[in-house]
C-alpha cells in the first residue's frame, strides 16, 4: 500500500492491509496511517481487537488440523462479513 501525505486511510482499505500490519511488511509511512486510523476509529480498532484474537487462538493449529469442513465454514463467514462491509456495516 503506497499512500501520498495527507490521504486518508479508510476503513476497508485498512481491513484489506491488516495482514500487512501485523506482519511487518508495511512502510512506516502506511504504519502511521494505519495507526493513526485506529486511533480515531472504533470500528477498525475493534477488527484490530478481534484479528489478533483470532491469531492468537488459530495461531497454534496447522493446516492439517483444520478439517475442509471447518475451512469451509470460516469461507462463509468471511464471504458474510465481506459483504456486510461493502454494504457500510462492518458489524
Amino acid at each position: 500500500m503506497t499512500r501520498t501525505s495527507g490521504d486518508d486511510l479508510t476503513c476497508r482499505e485498512l481491513v484489506e492491509v491488516v495482514t500487512d500490519y501485523v506482519e511487518g511488511a508495511m512502510s512506516d509511512a502506511d504504519r502511521a496511517g494505519f495507526e493513526r486510523h485506529l486511533g480515531e476509529c472504533a470500528g477498525c480498532t475493534a477488527v484490530m481487537s478481534q484479528f489478533r484474537a483470532t491469531m492468537e487462538a488459530t495461531g497454534r493449529l496447522t493446516e492439517d488440523q483444520v478439517s475442509e469442513a471447518q475451512r469451509d465454514a470460516m469461507r462463509e463467514v468471511f464471504r458474510g462479513w465481506r459483504a456486510d462491509v461493502a454494504a457500510g456495516d462492518p458489524e
